[in-house]
């Protein structure tokens, strides 16, 4: 009876500190809950230089691109849903003067648009002039209808002589990339402030080494760590040049932060793979920025932890692409320990939880973790309706002015997107535009979200 006795008070030590640890954890973050969306989304609270914009990204609204990787991979049969092709894409190429005009119809003051390098360096060592005087005219357009570019250098595509050679993990991926830059700044920078070296580089790491369904379509962890230490290594070079050249201007990443919450929040276990997920995925590239190596620590991958020359505190901004919460489940056999589900909120058309709260959080957590200046360089909604986008918008600046009222210094707001666009593996599947594309005319039709935008814009200037 004695030793029964010790069992049950030992059990009920073990139960008390599990309460305990699951306790702490649940306290350490502060979650919001938004009841009610005031109608003006604390618009009026933004900083007077603060930018309130729409962005896009060149393969997916210029149309003819067909030099880089994506080109090749869209014409394989299963690789894109429907077996789509961005073929025209949005057919932005040709309608540039049309759509900063779009922009300055919904009160934008800015605009964050890539550079393609496949077109202004369709061969190794060769510059399109055409190419480069194109974008040079969208850029001198954009400000001169008073719109800030932000310009994103490598936006997922990479021209096809790269992709041949290895790609992201070819040796001479940064050194390449450090010349295109170079290039870039040397013929923009008078014009550009803002410059963004690599969108989403923890995704395109992910969909083309770890699920495979983006090219190269390889599913390889060994492949992927090589794939991360590249984009660091293109990331450092880029910005050593762009300080160079254009030493007033500002530059950085923009990173897709996910909110990764556990499912089961009794369990430990969802708990530490929901914290491994969020450090792999969230953080550990800007990470590696703050300490100057390197390092890459994710279970199931090859670790890496080296030193790099040029890395450390090479971003003056962080930007946050936010689109989603995932809910965590910890699995030993899946890559990384996690498996993924939807929150319980109402979904998008893509089968995403709307969560504006979550672009608080992750607020919070960049601001607390780097103390550097944020611009939300993406935030959208798939949605073909269009009813859905405007609630999305308000609440999600609303999130925002919340930021700011904290102490957050956020400089700004791109929504996602502009216009309808080519989404990747997902094709024509999803409609995040501002604007709707008819993609047999090319017509742009504006959705309810640009009143609301243009509405809160014109509030917020009163």
């Amino acid at each position: 009876m004695r030793y029964l006795y010790r069992l049950i008070l030992i059990v009920l030590v073990l139960g008390a500190v599990y309460g305990s640890v699951i306790a702490l954890i649940e306290t350490n973050e502060r979650e919001p809950v938004f009841t009610t969306i005031p109608e003006n989304a604390g618009v009026e609270r933004l900083p007077g230089d603060f930018l309130f914009g729409a962005a896009t990204s060149a393969h997916q609204v210029e149309g003819g691109n067909t030099l880089n990787d994506w080109a090749a991979f869209e014409n394989r049969p299963g690789t894109i849903s429907g077996d789509q092709a961005s073929g025209r894409a949005s057919d932005h190429w040709n309608r540039v003067t049309e759509d900063i005009g779009l922009l300055s119809a919904m009160g934008a003051n800015a605009y964050r648009l890539s550079i393609e390098w496949s077109r202004v360096e369709p061969e190794q060592g060769r510059w399109d002039e055409k190419a480069w005087s194109h974008y040079a005219d969208e850029i001198s357009r954009l400000k001169k209808a008073g719109i800030e570019p932000m310009v994103t250098l490598l936006h997922f595509t990479l021209p096809d002589w790269l992709a041949r050679r290895g790609g992201l993990v070819a040796p001479q991926f940064p050194e390449l990339f450090s010349r295109f830059t170079s290039e870039v700044v040397w013929r923009f920078g008078a014009q550009v402030d803002l410059w963004c070296t690599i969108n989403e580089p923890n995704v395109l790491m992910y969909q083309s080494y770890v699920s495979g369904v983006w090219p190269p379509a390889i599913k390889d962890t060994g492949l992927a760590a090589q794939a991360f230490a590249g984009l660091v290594r293109a990331h450092a070079a880029a910005t050593t040049v762009i300080r160079q050249l254009d030493p007033d201007s500002r530059s950085g990443v923009a990173m897709n932060l996910i909110v990764f919450d556990p499912q089961r929040r009794w369990l430990v276990l969802d708990w530490l793979a929901a914290f491994e997920a969020d450090k792999g995925f969230n953080w550990a590239f800007y990470d590696s920025i703050t300490s100057g190596n390197i390092s890459f620590h994710l279970a199931g991958f090859p670790e890496i932890e080296e030193p790099l020359p040029g890395l450390k505190d090479s971003a003056d901004y962080f930007g946050i692409n936010y689109y989603r919460r995932n809910l965590v489940r910890f699995s030993a056999s899946a890559p990384g320990l996690v498996t993924l589900v939807q929150g319980p909120g109402r979904l998008s058309d893509s089968g995403v939880e709307v969560y504006p709260e979550g672009l608080l959080r992750i607020l919070r957590r960049a601001w607390e973790r780097y103390g550097l200046p944020i611009y939300i360089t993406e935030n959208g909604v798939a949605d073909a309706t269009g009813n859905l986008r405007k609630a999305f918008l308000r609440s999600h600046l609303y999130a925002t002015s919340r930021a700011i009222d904290e102490g957050i210094p956020v400089r700004g707001y791109f929504h996602w997107s502009l216009l309808d666009g080519f989404e990747w593996s997902e094709g024509y599947s999803y409609q995040f535009g501002l604007y709707s594309v008819n993609f047999e005319s090319f017509e742009r039709t504006p959705g309810p979200a640009v009143d609301e935008f243009r509405r809160l814009m014109e509030f917020r200037n009163r």
